[in-house]
């Protein structure tokens, strides 16, 4: 993969014996490339991601990163329990969400747009009170 590591590949463990392919040693994050390092990002600190071509934007809680792969490779490797697809151009950390109207959502402090093919699963994820007012 080019630049999102996701684990490593290992045929051997040293003493003979054979171990799974893709076992991953960091398995609460993601390694991406950052001005020639790896750096680790964890899962928690993700807010949103924004697909463009075959560029990611990963916005996390103190850094951006640019990223050469699709947002499909992300939303592959992500916590389908902490991320939800909420547009086919942006993934969104669930426990971040602050707003939700039709248009767009608030995660922490940005807004991103909601595609309308999105919306109906969103909603039907989270628990509404007081549905009778200004609807």
């Amino acid at each position: 993969m080019k630049e999102l590591i996701k684990g490593f590949k290992s045929t051997s463990n040293g003493n003979g014996s054979k171990e799974p392919k893709n076992k991953l040693l960091v398995k609460d994050a993601i390694f991406v490339r950052n001005k020639g390092n790896l750096v680790k990002v964890k899962f928690t600190d993700i807010m949103w991601l924004k697909g463009d071509g075959n560029y990611t934007t990963l916005v996390t809680r103190s850094e951006v990163y640019s990223l050469r792969n699709i947002l499909k490779e992300f939303e592959s490797v992500l916590p389908s329990n902490d991320f939800i697809r909420i547009h086919k151009s942006y993934i969104a950390r669930v426990d971040e969400i602050n707003t939700i109207n039709a248009r767009e959502l608030v995660v922490g402090k940005d807004s991103i747009p909601v595609g309308r093919t999105y919306f109906q699963n969103l909603l039907n994820g989270i628990h509404k009170l007081g549905s009778g007012n200004g609807e």
